[in-house]
């Protein structure tokens, strides 16, 4: 995947192609080490404005949630974990530049790292093209997690459901996905546990197929007495 194909995954076309590069240059490669490093100065600002965005959207989304609510909501959309994740799926970790010994390491996958890769070209985006085209680019790569938001439902319905289900007898739930249309790409799953299906869901792609079923199976066992006798 090259420079095109990462501004077709994020939804912004750099107008310079320099800031993008320094957006993707981890500091250990020593690069700018005249001075302060803009990879990290990018993270700084592209923090900041998905903070914003999503507080913004979090505040018109549940007009009913409190401060406490709002603020948890929040920090599980723009976590590290889930920014990593997200950054993971978008393929930015193979476009790091990193030095040879953090590559060896993990670099490529580590959390930390494609987290604030993420952030770093959100800021790069910023300064490309000011304040209003980073706050759209940081929605539309947010706004699946925004909208199903809510103030008791979890960020990570596929670690819950399996959290939950090892705590009965140590075996985690299975996901199997198909294919049911190619144009657009249509993906039905379903969640399988202990040789049941316990949930179904569908989803533009097999991640998110994925997360549907898996929400769906917390829906029926959080409500269903005694459910794990029942299954």
């Amino acid at each position: 995947m090259g420079r095109e194909q990462i501004e077709e995954k994020i939804g912004y076309t750099f107008c310079d192609e320099n800031l993008l590069t320094e957006a993707l240059t981890h500091p250990s490669t020593g690069h700018g080490r005249q001075g302060p490093s803009e990879y990290e100065r990018m993270e700084f600002l592209g923090d900041a404005v998905l903070e914003l965005a999503v507080s913004a959207k979090l505040y018109s989304k549940h007009p009913g949630a409190n401060e406490g609510e709002l603020t948890k909501m929040r920090a599980a959309i723009v976590s590290r974990r889930h920014l990593a994740d997200l950054a993971a799926r978008l393929g930015l970790g193979e476009h790091v530049v990193m030095s040879s010994r953090l590559e060896s390491s993990g670099g490529r996958t580590s959390g930390s790292i494609l987290g604030n890769t993420l952030e770093s070209i959100i800021g790069a985006v910023m300064l490309d093209a000011g304040f209003e085209t980073a706050y759209r680019v940081a929605v539309g790569l947010l706004q699946e997690s925004i909208d199903n938001s809510c103030p008791t439902r979890s960020m990570n319905p596929k670690g819950d459901l399996q959290e939950l289900l090892q705590a009965v007898n140590g075996e985690p739930p299975v996901y199997h996905v198909r294919q049911v249309r190619t144009m657009p790409a249509h993906f039905v799953a379903t969640a399988v546990w202990d040789g049941r299906e316990i949930g179904t869901g569908e989803g533009s792609g097999k991640h998110k197929a994925e997360i549907a079923a898996a929400k769906a199976a917390l829906e029926v066992l959080r409500v269903k007495r005694g459910w794990a006798e029942d299954l």
